[in-house]
């Protein structure tokens, strides 16, 4: 299903501020764009998320000060239906985790739910192909 230009467009958004949020380590705005409800997966095998709790301390990993990680994401496709948009898309994992540099490769998956006017994710797959 094709999103119209509006619900486009403000999807895009979501994943931009997503990604400003991330790369600035700003931690409680990444997990505002979240649904309580949130599920998903990251890419690490220890990675699973069932609940906002869960994601919380995976953000709060990922965004530790010692950590140097940019992520960027390209967007291959969007569709959507009413209230619920998905999102295809390749990303870039890039930097240093305990002082070691790093770069990776991956894939992202993501669903949203329009709440009242706000674009929250609802679930997210993060993966590396190997």
């Amino acid at each position: 299903m094709t999103l119209n230009t509006k619900t486009t467009q403000e999807i895009k958004a979501v994943i931009d501020e997503y990604l400003r949020l991330y790369n600035a380590k700003d931690e409680r705005g990444v997990l505002a764009l979240f649904s309580k409800n949130i599920a998903g997966f990251g890419t690490a095998k220890d990675e699973i998320v069932t609940n906002h709790s869960q994601l919380r301390m995976l953000i709060h990993s990922d965004l530790n000060p010692a950590n140097a990680i940019r992520l960027g994401i390209t967007v291959l496709t969007m569709g959507g239906e009413g209230p619920v948009a998905w999102v295809t898309g390749l990303c870039t994992f890039g930097g240093s985790i305990g002082g070691n540099r790093i770069h990776m490769d991956g894939r992202m998956t993501a669903v949203l739910a329009n709440h009242g006017g706000r674009w929250l994710f609802e679930q997210v797959h993060f993966s590396v192909p190997g």
